[in-house]
């Protein structure tokens, strides 16, 4: 169990370690002006939902759910290039209702209504320590925030209770990425990060293919996003997001 003045101390540290990193992409970005070069990926994720309650419960929610009850979401990265240098930043956003009505024991009605607002946000600034005709290797350190804004209200026999949890959270992280190339026209792409802030810690792996066509890239693959130690959340203790994912990448 941490401590109210542990996570006080760890919050002191990760400003102080935000302010660094703002620094870092000022000094990158008065540093080279010119000849940055930039790559949008727009995919969709089909990542079920996982994790546990604060009073133990299993969390798991398939992808077919929330596609079934999703009322809006999005979800993109954008990266700007310059030499060895590099900033990125991912964000998705979901937002998914359900209503469901039901009976309990001998006809009794009951209805659960049920809304999740989520956003997620991970940026970085990275250097190519490792660099070739045909890969590179990438070192970041960024920062990654979750907001989450969960409603569920239930009635039965004409009484109702409602349970609301809204928290974000901030960690710093660092991690590798890569590219290499496979052919002319396939990369294999990859990416780990790790961290700790907010949460007692959050990690990221991904693994991916990259096809070129002319004007644009296909890129699919497999991704896992993962908090343990929520504590500013009243509900949940753990939370991930895994699964396939599949987009369109554009340079310009």
């Amino acid at each position: 169990m941490i401590s109210k003045a542990s996570h006080r101390r760890k919050n002191r540290t990760f400003k102080a370690a935000s302010v660094a990193l703002a620094c870092s992409v000022s000094a990158t970005a008065s540093h080279a002006q010119e000849g940055w070069d930039y790559t949008g990926l727009f995919y969709l994720w089909g990542a079920g939902l996982g994790g546990e309650t604060t009073t133990g419960q299993d969390v798991d929610v398939g992808f077919s759910d929330i596609l079934e009850n999703l009322d809006f979401g999005i979800m993109g990265t954008l990266e700007a290039r310059n030499g060895r240098w590099s900033i990125f930043g991912d964000a998705i956003y979901l937002n998914v209702a359900s209503d469901d009505d039901a009976t309990a024991g001998p006809g009794i009605p009951v209805s659960v209504a049920a809304e999740v607002e989520g956003f997620v946000f991970t940026t970085g600034v990275g250097y190519d320590f490792a660099q070739t005709n045909s890969s590179r290797l990438n070192g970041f350190a960024g920062l990654r925030y979750l907001d989450m804004d969960t409603e569920v209200n239930l009635a039965v026999a004409g009484g109702s209770s409602r349970v609301n949890d809204k928290f974000s959270n901030w960690d710093g992280i660092i991690g590798l990425r890569g590219q290499s190339a496979l052919s002319p026209d396939w990369d294999l792409l990859y990416y780990a990060d790790v961290g700790t802030g907010d949460s007692d810690l959050t990690w990221q792996v991904a693994l991916a293919m990259d096809y070129k066509f002319d004007a644009w890239t296909l890129t699919f693959g497999y991704r896992h996003l993962d908090w343990s130690g929520l504590n500013d959340s009243a509900t949940l203790e753990d939370l991930n997001f895994s699964g396939p994912f599949v987009g369109a990448k554009f340079n310009f």
